[in-house]
């Protein structure tokens, strides 16, 4: 039976994301950046539910449980700027070039601050490639 807990090894924070992260089976940098990207859209309820969960949920198991599933990483070898598209575009079997195109048309719809807050949050979660 899955159990929904904080993380104590795969923690930026609290373990909160790495704990959903081990539950949904997804990378937890993924979830950290869709915490991120719902906190800049919700104007920061998301981080308040964040701290409830922090306290309310409870610690993971103490021994260190290997991540079965893929993992989410900045591109070295295809990158312009961090490596984040490149790294998107590799988790998700797509073109590099579409989510720049992406991103570029978001910072001008968007008034630029939430797109460019979110690229440099992305860039600090995610890890480089190994």
């Amino acid at each position: 039976m899955k159990r929904l807990y904080k993380d104590n090894f795969d923690k930026k924070l609290g373990g909160v994301c790495g704990g959903l992260a081990q539950y949904f089976q997804v990378d937890s940098s993924l979830i950290r950046l869709i915490a991120v990207a719902l906190t800049l859209v919700s104007f920061g309820i998301t981080f308040l539910v964040y701290l409830v969960l922090w306290g309310v949920l409870p610690k993971g198991p103490r021994a260190y449980i290997q991540a079965s599933y893929k993992r989410l990483y900045r591109s070295r070898r295809n990158r312009i700027l961090a490596g984040v598209c490149g790294g998107l575009g590799t988790y998700f079997k797509i073109n590099p070039d579409i989510l720049r195109l992406i991103f570029v048309v978001l910072l001008f719809v968007t008034v630029f601050i939430p797109v460019f807050v979110f690229y440099i949050a992305a860039a600090f979660i995610i890890p480089e490639e190994p």
